[in-house]
């Protein structure tokens, strides 16, 4: 299922400490997280830095850095990811402008690097 479509049906919602973003892997098919780079994201166009996000998949919570080592932990692609961000006073029923960037690099394409955007007005839920 190749999609363009980054951001996820579901959307935002808040979180305990901030906020969390739908997304979804813009791939045909599963790929270990290894292969995986969250490159920047913006809320409401202020860039989010790197420590204040996490990513959740399968259950299980990743600090983007650790992301280059999980080779054994694999995205589906039917299913979402969670980008989780700090963020000061998340704000039921506010709109937020949400931007994400991810990088892929299939390991069976040598030297493919696939960027992929998604930006999307929503309400956090």
């Amino acid at each position: 299922m190749l999609t363009n479509a980054v951001i996820g049906d579901n959307g935002l919602r808040v979180a305990p400490g901030g906020l969390e973003v739908d997304i979804r892997l813009p791939w045909y098919r599963a790929l270990p997280l290894s292969t995986v780079e969250i490159g920047e994201v913006r809320i409401n166009g202020a860039v989010v830095k790197p420590a204040a996000m996490r990513l959740r998949v399968n259950g299980k919570d990743f600090r983007l850095e650790q992301l280059e080592n999980q080779t054994d932990e694999v995205w589906f692609v039917l299913d979402s990811a969670y980008l989780q961000i700090d963020h000061p006073k998340p704000v039921h029923g506010a709109e937020y402008l949400v931007e994400v960037t991810l990088f892929l690099r299939p390991p069976y394409i040598p030297g493919l690097i696939m960027p992929s955007q998604g930006k999307k007005r929503l309400l956090a839920n």
